[in-house]
């Protein structure tokens, strides 16, 4: 049975939890806590006692978390993610910009020179010199993940499942183009019928994070022998020269430049891509979290305000 309340002991054994299952072990948690392995098997011991669950199984097999483990971690985050909450909420009710913003966007967006994310960071680390920025870089479904479980406020990247408990804005479009690499036969291929004719015989990388026969219709017809779950992943499948498939035209200009990549059909089917700024629904950004927003917005549209108040946070 769960207790009826949380102590500050708990507290403590959970935070000590919480750092083993981010550093996968014991052994690499005491270098963290600065504790014994022992003292920390203890203190495992002393919580799941507490809890009346077994959490976690450790032995020569490795480190393992339980189905109730799985759930207290997710839980466990989700609590100190609302302490944190708490203690910004209340310096942002004096108007001081302190605390943590805790951010997820797109792996490899760093490529995209047009991005707003770079000039909303560089304006917001001048505006607020005391907040310690938090960064992961992720794929769509990994962000949306991190926003539902509060570990982020704020997610920005490509999202075209939408999930019923965020909430999704338009911050801007990047542009998607169908890429082979040498080695394809449709590399050294510039004539249109012919390339419709090689299409129908060519192997398509498909995009795991996103609903590929609706934004890309092309792939409704081409055969999928992979798949990857980020940018990066399906970049490598194309530079075998056996795999098709969509890049940011911004990531894959390093190798269109070196000549390893080439757009097929010189772009004839190319598409845009809208990047969406996502939070959690129901839950008001505190006064960190609602200023870098403004801040996106202010990048994308240079005549919007970032004092707030015509995009307030809310649900």
């Amino acid at each position: 049975m769960l207790p009826p309340s949380l102590t500050k002991a708990d507290l403590h054994l959970l935070h000590v939890f919480m750092t083993v299952v981010e550093t996968r072990g014991f052994s690499t948690a005491q270098i963290e806590l600065n504790v014994s392995a022992s003292t920390i098997s203890r203190q495992i011991t002393n919580l799941e006692t507490r809890f009346g669950m077994k959490l976690c199984q450790r032995g020569r097999s490795g480190f393992r978390l339980t189905e109730n483990g799985e759930v207290v971690y997710r839980a466990t985050q989700r609590l100190f993610a609302s302490v944190q909450e708490f203690g910004e909420t209340i310096d942002g009710s004096r108007g001081r910009l302190v605390g943590n913003l805790a951010l997820a966007i797109v792996d490899n967006w760093v490529f995209n020179d047009a991005s707003p994310f770079a000039n909303a960071l560089r304006r917001f680390t001048d505006m607020a010199p005391d907040v310690t920025v938090e960064l992961f870089s992720l794929a769509p479904d990994d962000i949306e993940l991190a926003v539902q479980d509060a570990r982020v406020s704020l997610g920005i990247g490509v999202f075209h499942k939408h999930k019923p408990g965020l909430i999704y804005e338009p911050v801007g479009f990047e542009k998607m183009d169908l890429y082979c690499a040498r080695g394809h036969p449709l590399f050294d291929e510039d004539d249109p019928s012919k390339i419709r004719e090689i299409l129908q015989h060519s192997q398509y990388a498909k995009r795991a994070y996103l609903r590929e026969r609706e934004v890309a219709p092309i792939s409704r017809d081409l055969k999928t022998g992979a798949f990857a779950h980020q940018i990066e992943g399906i970049a490598h499948l194309i530079l075998t020269g056996k795999f098709i498939g969509y890049l940011p035209e911004h990531f894959a200009k390093v190798w269109v430049r070196e000549e390893k990549m080439k757009s097929v059909g010189a772009g004839a089917f190319n598409q845009p891509s809208e990047i969406k700024l996502v939070r959690k629904r129901g839950v008001d950004l505190n006064l960190v979290s609602n200023t870098f927003k403004n801040l996106v917005y202010a990048s994308v549209m240079p005549e919007s305000s970032i004092s707030g108040s015509d995009r307030k946070s809310g649900t």
